[in-house]
C-alpha cells in the first residue's frame, strides 16, 4: 500500500509539472499569430484555470462513481497526454482559422480548441488521485493537501525549467510531443499490466505521431529561404532570406529578422548587409546626425542592428540593450553587427534606472511583433529617461504609424505623456499611409535645429529638409487621451487595434507573395 501511495504522488507530480508546461506552450504557440501581449497571457491563465476547474467537477463526480478503480486515473492520464501530443498537430490550422478575429477573441477561441482540452483533463487527475488515497475520511484533507503540494511542486519545477531552459533550447513542439509521451509511459505500463494492452497501441501510436513530427521539416517556398528558426519565451525568431517583393522595385534580394511572423528587420544582401531595404529606416539617422561624432548614444531595442549600424557610420559611441539573447547572437551572425559593439541583455527600463550613464541620444526602439513597452512610455518611465540624458540631449520612440481614430489612440497617448512631462515634443511621419508609415517622436529639452543634418544612404534620395516630415500638432487632438503612468498601464489596450492591423498586413504580405498557389501569386 506505501509503495501504491508513493506511485500516486509520482503521477500528481508528472500531472502538476504537465499543467504548467501545457499552459506556457499553449501560450507560445500563440505568438507568431496573434503575439505575446497581457492579453494572451490572460487569455492563458484563465482558460487554464477554466480547464482544471472543468477537470476538478468532472474528475469529483467519476470519482464518486467509479471509486477506488485505478484504471479510470490511468485512462484519464493517457487522454491527457494524447491531447498534449497533438497540440503541436492541431494549432497551426486553427490559428489561421481565427487570424481574422481580433486578438482578444481569436485566442480566445484558439486555445479553447487546442489548449482547453489537454487541461480538462489533467484536472480530473487530483480528484481521482485523492479518492484512491483516502480510505478513512479523517484522512481525507491531509490527503488533499499532500496531493495538491507535490502537483504544484511538479508545476514550479517544470515552469522553471522550460522557461528558463526547455524552449528557448528546443522551441515548443517537440518538448510539447516528448512532455506528453513521457506523462503517458506509466499510466500505459500501469494498465498494460491490468491487461488494458490497447494502451500500450496507443503509446505505440504516441511515439510514431511525434517521432514522424519531430523528424519532419516544414516545407516552404524555393524563394523564401529559412536559415534560422527558433523558439523562446520571448516568441518564434526567424532569420529569412526572400526577394523584396512589394518593397522595392528591382525585387532584389534581402535577409529578414520575423519575430511572431512580423518583419521586424529587413536589410539587403547587397552591401554587406548593411544598409535596410526600409525607406523610412534612415529618418532615424537623419534625425541623430545633428549631433557630433562622439556623441553617446542608448539604443533600446537591438532587432537586427539596423539603427546600431547607422549610428556607428555617424560616428557615435554606442550602447545598445536587448532584453532576448537570442536577437543578440543573431544580429551578430546574420545581420552582420560588430560584435564589438557593448551590447547588454536587460530589461530597457531596469538598465535606465541602474545604468549610471549619461547619453545624448536615447532610442527606444523596443517594440516586439505586437508588444507595447507600456512600462517604458510612462509619466515616471520619461522621468527616469530624462535623469540619464545630458541637457542638450534627445529621446527618438519608433512607434505604429497610425495617430487619428481609435486605431491612433496609443500615439496620441504617448504624445500627451511626453507633452505632460515637458519635452519638446515633434512628431514625424515617414512616407506613405497610416498603415505603411513608421511614426517617430523625437523629445528633449530644447529646440533642437534639424537644418544641420548631414546623412544619406544608397538606393534612397538624401534628406534635405526634415521639417516636411514633422505632423502639425494643431489638427492632432489629445482630449480623449490621459497622460501614461505606472499605475495604469492601459498602453497595450489602445495598442491593440493597431498592432493587429500591422500584424494582418505581414499576414497578408507573406501570404500573397510567398505561400499562394504558384498562379495566384503576385510579384
Amino acid at each position: 500500500m506505501k509503495s501504491f501511495r508513493s506511485y500516486l504522488y509520482l503521477l500528481s507530480f508528472l500531472e502538476g509539472a504537465s499543467v504548467m508546461i501545457c499552459e506556457l506552450i499553449g501560450a507560445k504557440m500563440l505568438a507568431p499569430y496573434f503575439g505575446t501581449s497581457l492579453y494572451i497571457w490572460a487569455a492563458a491563465l484563465a482558460l487554464t484555470l477554466g480547464g482544471l476547474m472543468t477537470g476538478y467537477f468532472f474528475g469529483g463526480i467519476l470519482s464518486r462513481k467509479y471509486p477506488n478503480e485505478p484504471r479510470l486515473l490511468y485512462w484519464i492520464l493517457v487522454i491527457a497526454a494524447f491531447a498534449l501530443v497533438l497540440m503541436p498537430f492541431t494549432s497551426s490550422w486553427i490559428m489561421q482559422a481565427t487570424i481574422g478575429f481580433s486578438l482578444q477573441v481569436g485566442a480566445i477561441i484558439s486555445l479553447i480548441i487546442f489548449m482547453f482540452p489537454p487541461l480538462v483533463f489533467m484536472g480530473m487527475v487530483s480528484p481521482v488521485i485523492i479518492n484512491l488515497l483516502t480510505s478513512d475520511a479523517t484522512r481525507a484533507g491531509n490527503s488533499a493537501g499532500n496531493v495538491y503540494a507535490i502537483s504544484t511542486l511538479g508545476g514550479i519545477i517544470f515552469t522553471f525549467l522550460m522557461g528558463f531552459y526547455i524552449i528557448p533550447e528546443f522551441g515548443i513542439s517537440n518538448p510539447a510531443i516528448i512532455s506528453g509521451i513521457l506523462l503517458a509511459i506509466l499510466p500505459v505500463i500501469s494498465l498494460f499490466k491490468l491487461k488494458q494492452r490497447v494502451a500500450l497501441f496507443l503509446l505505440l501510436a504516441f511515439m510514431t505521431l511525434g517521432a514522424w513530427k519531430i523528424s519532419s521539416k516544414e516545407q516552404y517556398p524555393p524563394d523564401y529561404n529559412v536559415i534560422y528558426q527558433s523558439e523562446g519565451i520571448l516568441g518564434q525568431l526567424k532569420v529569412v532570406d526572400h526577394p523584396s517583393y512589394g518593397f522595392t522595385d528591382d525585387n532584389r534580394m534581402g535577409r529578414g529578422l520575423i519575430v511572431n511572423n512580423t518583419l521586424q528587420t529587413f536589410v539587403g544582401l547587397d552591401n554587406d548587409r548593411q544598409y535596410s531595404i526600409w525607406s523610412w529606416a534612415h529618418y532615424f539617422p537623419t534625425a541623430a546626425s545633428i549631433f557630433p561624432e562622439g556623441s553617446k548614444v542608448l539604443v533600446l531595442g537591438l532587432g537586427g542592428g539596423t539603427l546600431v549600424k547607422q549610428f556607428t557610420r555617424l560616428g557615435f559611441d554606442i550602447d545598445a540593450v536587448e532584453i532576448d539573447k537570442r536577437v543578440w547572437d543573431v544580429s551578430v551572425e546574420y545581420f552582420n553587427v560588430d560584435p564589438n559593439i557593448n551590447i547588454v541583455i536587460d530589461d530597457a527600463r531596469h538598465y535606465i534606472k541602474t545604468c549610471g550613464k549619461k547619453y545624448d541620444i536615447v532610442v527606444f526602439d523596443t517594440f516586439l511583433s505586437e508588444s507595447v513597452p507600456e512600462h517604458l512610455l510612462t509619466l515616471e518611465g520619461f522621468e527616469d529617461t530624462r535623469k540619464i540624458l545630458n541637457p542638450e540631449g534627445m529621446v527618438m520612440i519608433n512607434f505604429y504609424g497610425f495617430i487619428k481614430g481609435k486605431t491612433g489612440r496609443a500615439a496620441r497617448a504617448v504624445l500627451k505623456t511626453l507633452n505632460e512631462s515637458e519635452f519638446i515634443t515633434e512628431v514625424m511621419a515617414t512616407p506613405g499611409t497610416e498603415d505603411t508609415r513608421n511614426l517617430i517622436f523625437i523629445a528633449s529639452d530644447k529646440e533642437q535645429d534639424f537644418t544641420l543634418i548631414d546623412y544619406e544612404e544608397p538606393n534612397f534620395p538624401r534628406i534635405t529638409d526634415l521639417y516636411t516630415h514633422f505632423l502639425d500638432q494643431n489638427f492632432i487632438d489629445l482630449s480623449d487621451v490621459e497622460p501614461l503612468t505606472d499605475a495604469r498601464p492601459v498602453l497595450s489596450k489602445m495598442y491593440a487595434r493597431a498592432s493587429m492591423r500591422w500584424k494582418r498586413s505581414y499576414n497578408d504580405y507573406y501570404n500573397r507573395y510567398f505561400f499562394q498557389k504558384e498562379g495566384e501569386k503576385d510579384r
